[in-house]
């Protein structure tokens, strides 16, 4: 048997944080991405100080302005494996919702968390425990359930981000 420690579910192992977006520009090697600096509240373990911004890169060209997207609060995913996509290491991702269309015709936008949020404040489902993170969501397994969160998040009819999962519904 186990040490009586329970399989923490899936959703609440993906740190989705709050995050401000203060810059963002083209990627210098790959016209379909952009690349963003965003606050996530991160602290240095050591002073307590504020660390410096993560670089994220994200498939948002073309899709959303760059004016549109400084200043914004969003959510982020914050403890997957960093990734360098074109020569630039992301350590974040960001999270949008499509309308499902097509070529010009798909409208995407980030998902929006409300102003008085704090960066950094871990998000979490209505209806669910707190959120208890993996530190780095880095192995096989741990990637799988990153996926299987990702295919269970959805927008409803009012705009607002849920996770959907065997017939019942959370929102963020």
């Amino acid at each position: 048997g186990g040490g009586g420690a329970g399989v923490i579910e899936d959703a609440r192992r993906v740190a989705i944080r709050a995050g401000t977006i203060l810059e963002a520009g083209p990627h210098p090697e790959a016209e379909s991405l952009i690349v963003c600096k965003v606050d996530c509240g991160d602290a240095d373990e050591g002073s307590g100080e504020p660390s410096e911004p993560r670089t994220v890169v994200a498939g948002l060209a073309g899709l959303i302005e760059f004016d549109d997207l400084i200043g914004r609060k969003i959510a982020c995913v914050t403890n997957l494996k960093p990734a360098k996509m074109r020569g630039i290491e992301s350590t974040a991702m960001l999270l949008a919702a499509t309308d499902g269309g097509e070529g010009l015709d798909e409208v995407v936008d980030l998902l929006a968390v409300p102003d008085e949020v704090p960066n950094g404040e871990l998000l979490s489902f209505e209806g669910k425990e707190a959120s208890e993170p993996d530190a780095m969501m880095k192995s096989k397994g741990a990637l799988k359930a990153f996926d299987r969160v990702k295919a269970c998040l959805k927008s409803n009819e009012n705009g607002e981000a849920t996770y959907v999962n065997e017939e019942s519904t959370h929102r963020i």
